[in-house]
């Protein structure tokens, strides 16, 4: 069968056009919403990213403050090791005192009495009793014979010597002073940080008698 079209050409062309405009409509839309969305999105990863630069900005915060705490306490290291070694020179000093106390004790001779002996810088002064010459002349030899302990020894008070000091009947008082070998130094504490300097304790010489 034929079919004659008797409708105006126009007619097609608004149809195009309004076609050609939906389909524009659609993509417009299209291109709108998805803008949106990569805004959207743009949105949720700048905040996500933000998020993520202040956690860093807070952890490197905590990197600083623990490496000043580090520094501080590597500071502290050359005071801490002087009190260390203080304490340490403390506790040898202590004990140098009694060793030489000990060695003394073997050079001193029976009949001798000691009234004091006083550690004083590199030497010992002592204040000692003896009954008669002899035992006075004794004690003096053996004190020679410390030569391990002593560089010098000198001796006042004798009676017949120009210090007399002689008690008729009952012996006489003497003074000795004995030359360390090696003399004992005090140790002393000087911190850095201008605190005041610390010294070790006196060690009180021995009884009378020793």
């Amino acid at each position: 069968m034929l079919k004659i079209n008797l409708l105006p050409t126009y007619i097609y062309e608004k149809r195009k056009v309004k076609q050609t405009a939906l389909v524009f409509a659609v993509l417009f839309v299209g291109v709108v919403a998805g803008m949106m969305a990569w805004n959207l999105s743009l949105g949720a990863k700048k905040t996500e990213l933000t998020a993520q630069v202040a956690d860093m900005q807070q952890k490197a915060n905590e990197v600083k403050a623990i490496e000043a705490q580090a520094t501080a306490e590597e500071q502290r290291i050359p005071v801490i090791q002087g009190k260390v070694q203080f304490i340490e020179n403390v506790m040898q000093y202590n004990l140098q005192y009694p060793k030489l106390y000990e060695e003394l004790a073997k050079y001193t001779y029976s009949r001798i009495m000691y009234a004091s002996v006083d550690p004083s810088g590199g030497q010992f002064k002592i204040a000692a009793h003896a009954r008669s010459l002899g035992d006075c002349g004794r004690y003096l030899l053996n004190m020679y014979r410390a030569s391990h302990l002593f560089s010098g020894v000198s001796i006042d008070g004798v009676p017949g010597w120009p210090s007399q000091n002689a008690q008729s009947g009952q012996g006489f008082d003497f003074n000795v002073t004995c030359n360390l070998v090696q003399p004992v130094a005090q140790p002393a504490y000087t911190p850095g940080g201008g605190a005041p300097a610390a010294s070790a304790p006196h060690t009180e010489p021995p009884p009378p008698g020793m």
